[in-house]
């Protein structure tokens, strides 16, 4: 009866140290990365890293962008508008 020895999946030649947690594959040295104590493997912890924290992210599409900037764009010209109206009555031609 032979002993079989766990491979890191990326290094067939090197004895796996831990286990990720995330997917459970058999980690080396190489490839673990602890984090707080935790075993990630290098392919969970760059996806871990590529999502955003806190708040989900929200992509606007291009028009909506382009249609809120001109909205602001005449909110505040009709409000410098009034603005100077207020300050210079009858100023009008």
């Amino acid at each position: 009866m032979t002993l079989q020895i766990a491979a890191c999946p990326n290094h067939p030649q090197r004895e796996a140290i831990g286990i990720c947690v995330r997917c459970r594959r058999r980690v080396c040295s190489e490839c673990a990365t602890k984090v707080e104590g935790i075993n990630y493997c290098v392919t969970c912890l760059a996806e871990l890293a590529q999502r955003p924290t806190g708040r989900r992210a929200v992509r606007l599409p291009g028009l909506t962008v382009y249609l809120s900037a001109g909205t602001y764009f005449v909110g505040l010209t009709g409000l410098l508008w009034v603005l100077l109206e207020v300050l210079f009555p009858g100023t009008s031609p």
